[in-house]
């Protein structure tokens, strides 16, 4: 949980080209648990080193009347710093760049009122097995991967300028945060048959009975982050990506947009043909 709570922060601090520097957290219960607290506290500071800032401080309050045994309420924010000619702006994407999708690790903080409500309704159990493959025991584990911090894959790059734009793929799925990365006058066109979509999101599909746009609308889908790169900057971030074992996908590329009701076309992405 604390991890995630760093995660969100620092990778949208790296999605604007930024260096993360420092965190602090916000906690507050009707009544401290030193077991609780401190597994939150021990799991904020893990994110912090994955991500290469400090935990310099924050906020611990005790509110006895405002919220339910055992309930709690956790917030934090990072700053980050970076030079201005590195820093990320969607303008700085042109036609005919390469999108280069990364791994994600799981759901990533995002869409779980949609699983909660697809679980209640479906009967099912967090502490259950998984019904697909999974290195997790329990159905909730697995649901409850940590989000990936992708500090240490990307900022070298955006240090070396070979990033011209990228999305950080949290709520609104695909659709909404690529188009945040794109100008209007530019198409980021997705269609990669061959990806495979992890077994977890086709898990959710089949009990949400969500169509494949509304995954892609809802879910990273097993992407958390979309590049947009150069060409001519292309072969620098693949070997970089190779040379350090980064798993990566080419899923597309970025074409002038001619109708602009929408700067986001998705084809087929792995199995899901879109119409």
């Amino acid at each position: 949980m604390g991890i995630d709570l760093v995660a969100m922060c620092v990778n949208d601090i790296l999605a604007n080209g930024g260096e993360p520097i420092f965190f602090l957290d916000y906690y507050s219960s009707s009544k401290i648990s030193d077991v609780n607290f401190l597994k939150i506290i021990s799991s904020i500071n893990k994110g912090c080193k994955k991500s290469g800032c400090s935990l310099i401080g924050g906020e611990t309050a005790e509110m006895p009347g405002i919220y339910k045994k055992n309930d709690f309420d956790l917030a934090g924010f990072a700053v980050g710093v970076v030079e201005r000619k590195q820093l990320i702006n969607k303008h700085n994407a042109q036609s005919d760049s390469i999108l280069i999708g990364l791994k994600s690790s799981g759901f990533h903080s995002n869409g779980y009122s949609l699983i909660r409500k697809a679980l209640k309704k479906n009967k099912l159990s967090p502490y259950s097995a998984p019904p697909y493959k999974s290195s997790k025991k329990q159905l909730g584990e697995d649901l409850l991967i940590p989000t990936k911090i992708y500090v240490n894959e990307i900022l070298p790059l955006v240090k070396k300028n070979l990033i011209s734009s990228m999305a950080h793929i949290t709520g609104g799925g695909i659709y909404e945060n690529l188009a945040r990365a794109l100008p209007k006058n530019l198409l980021g066109i997705i269609d990669f048959k061959d990806f495979l979509i992890p077994k977890k999101f086709l898990w959710i599909k089949e009990i949400t009975k969500s169509s494949n746009k509304q995954m892609l609308e809802t879910f990273n889908c097993g992407l958390g982050m979309i590049l947009i790169v150069k060409k001519i900057n292309l072969k620098k971030v693949l070997n970089f990506f190779n040379k350090n074992k980064i798993i990566f996908q080419i899923i597309g590329n970025v074409k002038k947009n001619k109708d602009f009701k929408s700067n986001v076309l998705i084809k087929n992405f792995g199995e899901w043909n879109i119409k």
